[in-house]
């Protein structure tokens, strides 16, 4: 997602600062990943905030009671926060990521410089 929104911003954006674009594209990929893992999160968060057994006994019951009483929708409350906590670490880590890959490193440089070896 990342690198397809990066060459999509590179074509119709009117900025030209490649550090911009990285940073939109990262914050724009943030949300599909956000939008999927958001109803794992709130049946997570619901069974784990409860009293043992009161409301539900299985992930099945819970997503039944969510349904019936918020209905689909329900599945992502709290996606704005879910999101603005999980965009700037999605942001810091696929521009660091992207600057490595630009700048030559790899897996392979670093073996070849014995960096692995300093960190042990």
């Amino acid at each position: 997602t990342y690198t397809s929104l990066q060459h999509l911003l590179y074509s119709v954006s009117p900025l030209r600062d490649s550090l911009s674009i990285s940073c939109c594209a990262a914050a724009m990929s943030a949300l599909p990943v956000v939008l999927l893992t958001n109803p794992l999160d709130l049946i997570t968060t619901r069974m784990y905030n409860q009293k043992l057994g009161a409301h539900y006994q299985t992930i099945r019951q819970c997503a039944q009671f969510v349904i019936e009483r918020e209905g689909w929708r329900g599945f992502w409350k709290g996606c704005v926060a879910n999101y603005l906590r999980s965009a700037p670490h999605t942001v810091i880590t696929l521009v660091i990521w992207d600057r490595l890959k630009r700048s030559g490193y790899d897996h392979q440089t670093l073996q070849d410089q014995d960096v692995y070896r300093t960190w042990k």
